[in-house]
């Protein structure tokens, strides 16, 4: 009986391993704009999964905003806001009020799946607001 026990529990073990090892962190690439307005600015992002990494279902998507190059999800001095939750969609978008004028952000979209996170590449977006000339 321990036998077919043991032999049960490997065969469920290499069953899983095989199934876990063909996925990989989805491929997302972004594209950024600033909307710059007297007094406020809107950060205008879309992104898009250009290989779902052998995942079909996505835990959660958005976007990573930091004053420090390099943002993770839900890394240090990082915020991170979530587009959407538990979906089968390919793209996200957002438009994030950004809380600081005149200010460098550093930006990066994000997919999680249960294979981990995937990112795009860091977009360098400037929050400067125009100077109007004198008169």
């Amino acid at each position: 009986m321990k036998k077919y026990i043991l032999a049960s529990l490997f065969v469920v073990f290499c069953i899983m391993n095989n199934g876990c090892t063909k996925f990989e962190p989805a491929i997302v690439n972004m594209s950024v704009t600033p909307i710059v307005y007297p007094n406020t600015c809107l950060i205008d992002c879309k992104a898009d999964v250009t290989n779902d990494g052998g995942c079909k279902y996505f835990n959660e998507m958005g976007f990573c905003f930091s004053l420090k190059p390099n943002p993770t999800y839900k890394g240090e001095d990082v915020i991170t806001v979530i587009s959407m939750e538990d979906v089968e969609t390919t793209n996200f978008t957002l438009n994030y009020p950004a809380p600081l004028l005149d200010t460098i952000y550093y930006v990066r979209a994000y997919v999680c799946t249960n294979a981990g996170t995937g990112y795009s590449e860091i977009a360098t977006i400037s929050t400067y607001q125009p100077v109007a000339p004198a008169k």
